[in-house]
């Protein structure tokens, strides 16, 4: 089964997901949560990868509805806890976020 990209990432978010690929990686899924906010709307999948990239899906997994770096708030979520985040992967966002997005200081220590 092949996922395919929503429009919002093929095309609105080409140049991010391009650089991502190219800088990052994209790696391997080793964490993914299901998430519903309301009865409305479809649920969807976070997906944190082995690289420190987050990849959101459909509910039913087929469509990939954008991607990007991990932020540290969401390894905590996803993962349950600060302690359950594995450190390879704290220093990973961490570095991420500090080389490729503007976010402020690490909440680790």
């Amino acid at each position: 089964m092949k996922e395919t990209m929503t429009y919002h990432c093929e095309v609105q978010r080409a140049n991010r997901i391009q650089h991502m690929v190219e800088e990052i990686g994209m790696g391997q899924i080793i964490k993914e949560k299901y998430v519903r906010y309301n009865l409305q709307e479809a649920g969807k999948y976070i997906c944190i990868t082995d690289t420190g990239i987050t990849i959101i899906k459909s509910e039913d997994k087929l469509k990939i509805i954008t991607m990007y770096v991990t932020t540290q708030r969401e390894l905590v979520s996803v993962f349950g806890g600060a302690k359950n985040v594995p450190n390879f992967l704290k220093r990973k966002v961490d570095y991420n976020q500090s080389k490729f997005t503007k976010a402020g200081k690490t909440i680790w220590r």
